[in-house]
């Protein structure tokens, strides 16, 4: 049984604290992934993990912070199928129109009400802090008698 079909027989608040987001959005990002890798299959090539494998896989990935090689160890999928499919996901998802992030930095772009005045002080004309009179009393000289070492 692999991680997809563990979470998917979860209830509701469960499936949000395992994978960080509610059922609705995770179908809509899964409907977004399996079209494209639909697209992908129909070119030709292997078919991989599917889409709502590897979309668990990126989610635990985000959500935990976990490591691939702990993630290569429960799941027994190497670590480069794991991080192929994270990053696909990634790329796919903020490519697709229903998860653009650039409209949302627009959305959340600071107006003229919100600017942020910005003050920089200039802090190399001041002198450097260090003992210029009576040096030597308080300083031992230890230091000029370090010998190399030639035993290599």
């Amino acid at each position: 049984m692999n991680a997809w079909e563990k979470i998917e027989k979860l209830d509701e608040k469960k499936f949000k604290l395992i994978t960080g987001v509610t059922r609705d959005v995770f179908n809509e990002m899964l409907t977004v992934l399996t079209r494209e890798y639909n697209i992908l299959r129909s070119k030709g090539g292997r078919a991989g993990l599917n889409p709502e494998l590897r979309l668990t896989l990126a989610l635990e990935y985000w959500r935990e912070y976990r490591s691939v090689r702990h993630m290569e160890n429960d799941h027994q999928i190497s670590k480069t199928k794991i991080n192929n499919a994270i990053i696909w996901v990634e790329n796919t998802l903020s490519e697709s129109d229903e998860f653009k992030l650039k409209e949302l930095k627009e959305r959340f772009k600071p107006s003229d009400e919100d600017a942020i005045e910005v003050i920089l002080v200039d802090v190399t004309e001041q002198p450097i802090e260090r003992p210029k009179y009576n040096q030597k009393d308080s300083y031992s000289g230890k230091k000029n008698n370090i010998q190399p070492n030639t035993n290599y």
